[in-house]
This record gives C-alpha cells, structure tokens and sequence, in this order.
C-alpha cells in the first residue's frame, strides 16, 4: 500500500486547514481524510500498517500526503516520520508567532481546555519553571520559535525537501502561493480550486462545552449535525498592546534569527 509523498507539518493555527481544503480537489492529489492523522506523534502504536490503510484509496495520484500541523514542533515525530518517509516532501506555514500563539490560547479557551488569560498564560511560559504541556497548562510561545524546529527538518531531510511558506503568503497571495506549492509537489499548478483564497477553521464558539463533550459519543456522522447546530461564529479579542510589545520584544531575537535563515522580511512580525 502507498505511503505519503508530501507532509505538510505546521505549524498549528497558521492556515494549514485552508492549503488542505485547497490542494484536496487537485486531480493529481490524494490528501488523507481526516487531514491530521497524527501517526507520528499520538497514533504510532497502532502501527505502519493503520498508517498504510490511511492511503489505500489512492488511485495513481502523483502526490499523497497528509497535514497533522503538530508534527513540526515534535521532535519524536519528526524523527519517526524520518524513518518511514525519508524521501518525503514537508511543508510548513510559520504564522507570527505572537498571532499564532494568541489564535492557539483561544482555541484551547474555546474547547474549555484553558481557564487562565493569555497573559497569565505566556508569563507562567516565560518564567523560571517549565510548564508541562497538559490541558489548562499549555504553552503557546514554544510553538512558534521556529527555526531551532526547521533546524532539526534540516538534519534528517535536505533543504531542498523542505518548502517553508509564511501564512501571509496564503492570506496576501493565495494563487501564486497555491501555484508555488504545485511545483514543490510536482503537480500541475494550472489547476485553480474552487475554494482558493477562502479561509478555513473560522473562529466559532461552542454554545454548551456539555453538549460538544456528549457529542464526542456520537458516530462520526451525528456528531457532525450535533456540532453544526452547537456552534456560533465568535471573534476574540485583539490582544493587549502593551502585552503584545513585550512579547515582540522577546521574540525579536528568534524572529530576526529565522529571517536570515528563510531569507524572508519578517518585519511585520516585530511590530
């Protein structure tokens, strides 16, 4: 049975969910469904062979993959999937890192994983004792310092093998950079999905964390009628900018540092 081609590997809440819903229609592409199978970082007990059957479908499309966002920022996986896929291509989206974090707090805030405020939350990151990723304890900072976690893709896969794109090239530019992703995969990037250009994963909120919980029971396919009928659109918050400044002030170092490696203006990122 086939395994992946292509992976894309993060980086989480930096639009991984819109480059899946767009490369999904390409006749050359078989993306896995779900999108994030996480074998390498939560699944691999279950072994190569549950992996295998994730692709069985495949139908001689010339790129297979699939997109778990969490694999970039794990080490074990990433060494796992070395292993098992060594001649894979790997994406990976870098949003701000600030952005990205905020965007991850409210995630888990929303799920109810997370009862702190982000400034809580980031000052109990940024202090003298690690913080053990454990819901309502999660780091949110770690995820997006991400060259030391492109440094480690360098040691076990060429540079070459590795496409780092940057959330706003899929927000600012999605069809050169969908077209940009096509020649990296070795497909056809005359192709323009129907979807291009939409953002997925929207922020919603739950109208009863009860009712999500109790969903979870559910068949695949009544969970997702319960679900559709227990969300509402939500927008949070812009974070506090006297709080964002200081977080930019410590970033700045590490984003200046991932600049020179990407060869990228990442300037917007330290205002």
């Amino acid at each position: 049975m086939t395994l992946p081609t292509f992976v894309v590997v993060g980086a989480m809440r930096s639009g991984t969910s819109s480059l899946a819903r767009w490369l999904r229609p390409h006749p050359e592409v078989f993306l896995a469904l779900p999108k994030e199978l996480h074998f390498f970082d939560e699944q691999y007990d279950r072994g190569t062979d549950w992996y295998r059957r994730r692709f069985a479908d495949v139908d001689g499309e010339r790129a297979v993959g699939e997109a778990t966002p969490s694999y970039l920022y794990r080490g074990e996986a990433v060494e796992r999937m070395a292993a098992l896929l060594p001649d894979a291509r790997l994406i990976a989206i870098l949003r701000d890192p600030i952005e990205r974090a905020y965007s991850h707090y409210w995630l888990e805030r929303i799920r109810g994983r997370e009862q702190r405020s982000f400034e809580d939350a980031v000052t109990a990151e940024l202090g003298p004792h690690p913080v053990r990723e454990t819901p309502g304890s999660m780091t949110y900072l770690a995820w997006g310092r991400y060259l030391p976690q492109l440094e480690r893709l360098g040691r076990l896969y060429p540079r070459p093998a590795v496409l780092a794109l940057l959330f706003d090239d899929l927000t600012a530019s999605p069809t050169t950079t969908y077209a940009h992703v096509c020649r990296f995969l070795d497909v056809d990037d005359r192709f323009v999905p129907p979807t291009l250009g939409a953002a997925v994963n929207a922020s919603i909120a739950f109208r009863s964390l009860a009712v999500r919980r109790l969903s979870k029971r559910l068949p695949a396919p009544a969970r997702r009628v319960v679900d559709h009928f227990n969300v509402r659109p939500f927008r949070y918050p812009p974070v506090d900018p006297g709080l964002r400044k200081h977080l930019v002030d410590h970033m700045a170092d590490d984003n200046r540092a991932l600049a020179t490696w990407l060869d990228r203006d990442l300037s917007a990122w330290m205002r």
